[in-house]
């Protein structure tokens, strides 16, 4: 219970980050959902450090934890269109399940480059320093 209280503030940032975002996807109409601006903008100040981890680290995690309640209701939803169960729902399925793994395997592409990159620039400081 006192992770929850603790998470809660975090919680709170991370939807100021989503609204700010959906903000300014709205006022500058941009083809960009607005939950994702905001999560760039998140990820900018992360990088920057005007954002330690910790302030939203236990938060990102308790949001984690229950995704699968925020698929619920679109899980429920598909009931409403049952030609997603027929042919078509298969090709649904082929495409999601590809570009999940097109996303899965770039993400993990650019992640194994950029650490190979931390890498090298600590052995170079260790070295030189």
């Amino acid at each position: 219970m006192k992770s929850w209280f603790l998470a809660l503030p975090q919680v709170l940032l991370l939807l100021v980050f989503a609204w700010v975002g959906k903000w300014l996807a709205q006022a500058w109409q941009l083809p960009v959902p607005g939950s994702l601006i905001g999560m760039g903008l998140l990820f900018l100040c992360l990088h920057r450090g005007w954002i330690r981890l910790r302030w939203v680290e236990a938060g990102a995690a308790l949001l984690f934890s229950q995704m699968i309640l925020f698929f619920v209701p679109a899980i429920t939803g598909i009931m409403q269109y049952p030609w997603l169960l027929g042919i078509k729902g298969l090709l649904v399925l082929i495409v999601v399940v590809s570009g999940s793994a097109f996303v899965m395997i770039s993400t993990g592409a650019v992640a194994e480059r950029l650490f190979n990159l931390g890498e090298v620039k600590r052995r170079d400081s260790v070295e030189h320093g």
